[in-house]
Parts: C-alpha cells; sequence; structure tokens
C-alpha cells in the first residue's frame, strides 16, 4: 500500500511522513468529493431530459409492465420517467432504489 503511494509522485515509501499521509488523504477526499458533485449535478440533469411528458405510449391506457411516471422525492419534486431511474442505476452501478435516491 505505502509503495503504491510512492509511486504516485508523493515520495519515497521510507520517507512519507504523518503530514504528507494527510496531504494524499485530504487530496483524495478533495477529488472524491468534487467528483460526487458532478455526478450528482449530471445525475439531476438526466433527470431533467426524462419529465414524464417524455413518455411515449403508443395505447391511451395504462398497460401493466409499461413505463409510468415515477415520483423521486416528496410533495413539490417534479415525475420522472420511469425507467431513467434504472438505466441510471445501470449505468452507475448502483440499485435502482439508491438511483432514485440520487
Amino acid at each position: 500500500m505505502i509503495d503504491a503511494l510512492a509511486g504516485s509522485g508523493t515520495g519515497e515509501a521510507g520517507t512519507l511522513t504523518a503530514s504528507d499521509l494527510l496531504a494524499a488523504l485530504r487530496e483524495r477526499r478533495a477529488t472524491e468529493n468534487r467528483a460526487a458533485a458532478d455526478q450528482l449535478d449530471l445525475a439531476a440533469r438526466w433527470a431533467d431530459l426524462h419529465p414524464p411528458e417524455s413518455i411515449h405510449s403508443a395505447a391511451a391506457f395504462e398497460v401493466r409492465g409499461t413505463e409510468h411516471e415515477e415520483p423521486i422525492a416528496g410533495d413539490g419534486c417534479p415525475l420522472v420517467a420511469e425507467f431513467c431511474v434504472a438505466e441510471l442505476g445501470t449505468v452507475l452501478g448502483i440499485s435502482t432504489t439508491a438511483a432514485k435516491k440520487l
């Protein structure tokens, strides 16, 4: 593990100080937080692209197993097309429930 850190330009394995390790951890956490913020922004944009109006049904009645509008949060939150949540989860490698919470 320390050798992996040494290979990333943070110093030789034997010369890593406590300060070096904490700085590396802080850097990685900042990178992780930026990536999470970017992911949240992209997920919101994905939801915006899939309002219930984006569902194109050939039939005028609801057929079991077809796409419908899906609430993704509480009162006042816009609805989305149900299948966009599953698609998001698939791309992120998470469950549909986790994608819905995102």
